[in-house]
């Protein structure tokens, strides 16, 4: 079935591109190019058909025919991996605020945690544990991905030891870093629930999606504009995480998902990277915060009204408060 369109008059972003070969090569120019869009943008493609990286490419799309299938099971079926946590497990529709005022979500996932994922944990779902050569190398290379992104930064901006972003995402160290899967079940377009306006807990987000529907707030901007999905390539997000990292440098960027056929399933891939769980940051209202208590709090903040939601920075990372002051 042929991908499903947005509307011919719709908006479409205007991302630039980064390729991940030239930043395995140590290529300067591309180097500043990755920093630059961290400031100014934190969303852009990323280009992996490199030989050294393709692979996980494959491994998308198998990945992908899994979903196709795990997604189709019983709802009663998918509830058995439900461990009411935002890391690990299934999680079911209607959880959190749908970006329609007073709706919920309409969207279910499977989460597959980094580090029980490489330690093969009994806790893993059955389906995850029957392919686990592909989730392991899927997983591996969505890591090694945005870790080169991190130690590109650091190396574009001078940091030694400590002050280096790679430093505060040990692998040795406990984390909430995990792959997500995401479906979005059929449903009306005008009515449809979607996934509210955000943006990302974590660090780096490595996003695979061959299908419409992100949208996103450009620098500048209040408009909601679309992602034209790219073959061969992911979407890059800077998270709140990095952003504090980075001093606030970095940009952070507000998005959602919103339905764009009635008779299309959507599938998309998520690998947040996130930071060491002991790890201090400086959030939107100038506390110092653990990121394990940031992604916590913010996990909270998705599943309240509507209401409560316009009462805080924590749900957009204080961007769409930081987007009207530059309109205005």
């Amino acid at each position: 079935m042929p991908i499903k369109t947005p509307p011919a008059n719709s908006t479409i972003a205007s991302l630039e591109t980064i390729d991940f070969s030239r930043l395995l090569q140590k290529d300067h120019a591309e180097q500043l190019k990755l920093l630059a869009l961290s400031v100014r943008d934190g969303f852009f493609y990323l280009d992996l058909q490199g030989p050294k990286i393709r692979k996980i490419l494959a491994d998308r799309d198998n990945v992908v025919r899994m979903m196709e299938s795990y997604f189709a099971l019983p709802q009663e079926e998918k509830m058995k991996d439900d461990r009411r946590t935002h890391t690990h497990g299934y999680k079911p529709p209607g959880t959190f605020t749908g970006f329609k005022k007073g709706s919920r979500d309409c969207y279910e996932t499977l989460k597959v945690a980094y580090a029980e994922m490489m330690s093969h944990s009994d806790l893993l779902p059955e389906s995850v544990k029957e392919r686990s050569e592909l989730f392991e190398s899927f997983i591996g290379l969505s890591h090694f991905v945005n870790k080169t992104l991190l130690t590109t930064l650091s190396d574009a901006l001078y940091l030694k030891g400590s002050a280096r972003f790679e430093a505060h995402h040990r692998d040795d160290k406990p984390s909430n870093t995990t792959l997500v899967l995401l479906h979005y079940p059929k449903q009306d377009v005008d009515e449809g629930m979607g996934h509210n306006k955000h943006t990302d807990i974590g660090s780096v987000t490595l996003l695979f999606t061959e299908q419409w529907g992100l949208q996103l707030q450009q620098p500048g901007s209040t408009e909601w504009a679309f992602v034209e999905p790219r073959d061969g390539h992911a979407i890059i997000n800077v998270g709140d995480s990095l952003r504090f990292l980075s001093e606030k440098r970095f940009n952070s960027c507000l998005h959602r998902v919103v339905p764009v056929a009635a008779d299309e399933d959507r599938y998309s891939i998520a690998y947040f990277l996130r930071p060491e769980n002991a790890t201090h940051l400086e959030d939107t209202e100038g506390r110092r915060i653990k990121a394990e208590e940031w992604h916590d709090q913010k996990y909270v903040m998705f599943g309240e009204p509507h209401e409560k939601q316009a009462m805080s920075d924590m749900l957009t990372g204080g961007m769409e408060r930081m987007q009207g002051m530059v309109m205005a």
